[in-house]
């Protein structure tokens, strides 16, 4: 077979000598390089560092610190390193942190503070979960890694040394407030990313899920295991105490559907697959799974303590952005979901409700849709911006002040 190319007279380098055109167009590159590096010098610097490279890091820190870079409205820049030569932080606006607790993380914060008194920039404490051991719950498996008095010790004393702290709800703000005494907390919603989430909804593969599933209706939950008592080691009541029964009775009526963990006292309809388990497949697929699964209805369910009221409304949001009705445990945590549930049979009633009359199962899932519209973190950016380049109080943070009810003298 002859190949495209047997007649192209083959040379290991090009002899052409480039043209006044080339030259031309190598010097405007040149330029348009050397411009958007004197643009970026312009930019107001600001670091993060990260306390993980997971949904944490990535829902408060990550995700609207590469938008930000994006937009090019930043010299921005994260890490979970954190660098210790002075010189480094000369030209920094703004340090914003995530829930730094150790011994070795306050003497680093006290670094800054100290680095503080020579540029005048703002250091900010990131945090959107309670990390004080005596209000996470005994289930929760990461209460351990707070069990020792220095971390929150330590933890305490960081967030009093930060110019600002930010938190995901109302109920956030009041319990620092209550416990550290600091005044300046700042709450940012939980936003979802516009390009992570809005592709994997379509009206039309909602409406053909209904029908094809319609005799035995397709319930997700999805959730990592620090929701649950998974090795059924203490006697508390988790997430799931409420609803573990009602799923148990109606498995025949109702396709559960468990993606990223699963209640340890339903181990046992896991391992006969009278429910459905997919494990934790990583955060980038996290979206992209959900659609795999085709489910009509997702739930989140919460135990009622301290720890619960202060989480963000994620789950609700997530099931929003894909055009998925949501049942809601009945909790402040979930106060803007229209579908909500106390106990076992009022989620299964829920469910029946939505599931028995298409015309409503639709108009539910178009609401929920619409809802999403309002946390984009596309459209929501605006937050991060005077976050990042105004201190707190300051008149020009206009977003940030109206949510807060900060007065502005």
């Amino acid at each position: 077979m002859l190949s495209p190319f047997n007649n192209v007279t083959r040379r290991p380098f090009s002899t052409v000598e480039p043209t006044v055109g080339s030259l031309a167009a190598l010097a405007q590159a040149t330029q348009k390089e050397e411009d958007a590096k004197n643009k970026k010098d312009d930019l107001i610097r600001v670091l993060n560092f990260y306390a993980d490279y997971s949904g944490c890091g990535h829902w408060r820190m990550i995700w609207p610190e590469q938008l930000l870079k994006a937009y090019q409205k930043f010299n921005i820049a994260g890490s979970t390193v954190m660098v210790g030569e002075g010189n480094f932080f000369q030209t920094v606006k703004t340090i914003r942190v995530q829930r730094q607790a150790t011994p070795q993380q306050k003497e680093y914060f006290s670094f800054l503070k100290d680095i503080q008194k020579q540029n005048n920039m703002n250091l900010i404490y990131e945090i959107d979960d309670i990390i004080f051991h005596e209000d996470i719950p005994e289930y929760n498996k990461f209460k351990t890694a707070f069990a020792d008095p220095e971390i929150r010790k330590t933890s305490m004393e960081i967030m009093q040394m930060a110019d600002e702290m930010t938190v995901t709800n109302q109920f956030m703000k009041d319990y620092f407030h209550e416990k550290t005494g600091h005044e300046q907390i700042t709450v940012i919603p939980n936003f979802v990313p516009k390009f992570w989430m809005d592709r994997f909804y379509d009206r039309t593969e909602i409406s053909t899920n209904y029908e094809n599933n319609k005799k035995k209706p397709r319930i997700l939950y999805c959730g990592s295991g620090a929701h649950f008592d998974v090795d059924q080691r203490v006697k508390h009541q988790d997430d799931f105490f409420l609803v573990n029964d009602a799923i148990r009775k109606t498995v025949k009526d109702f396709q559960w559907v468990f993606f990223g963990g699963f209640p340890g006292p339903l181990a046992d309809l896991v391992r006969e697959r009278k429910v459905e388990f997919h494990g934790w497949e990583g955060l980038m697929r996290y979206p992209y799974k959900i659609h795999e699964l085709k489910c009509q209805l997702m739930y989140a369910p919460l135990a009622d303590n301290t720890f619960n009221k202060a989480k963000s409304d994620l789950k609700f949001i997530e099931g929003c952005c894909m055009g998925i009705p949501t049942i809601c445990q009945d909790l402040i945590t979930y106060k803007n979901a229209p579908y909500k549930f106390r106990t076992g049979d009022e989620l299964v009633d829920q469910i029946k409700a939505l599931i028995s009359d298409r015309k409503r199962y639709m108009s539910a899932s178009k609401k929920a849709k619409i809802f999403s519209n309002n946390r984009w973190l596309e459209d929501n950016i605006g937050f991060y911006e005077e976050l990042y380049k105004y201190p707190y109080g300051h008149p020009d943070r206009k977003n940030i002040n109206k949510l807060n009810k900060v007065v502005v003298n």
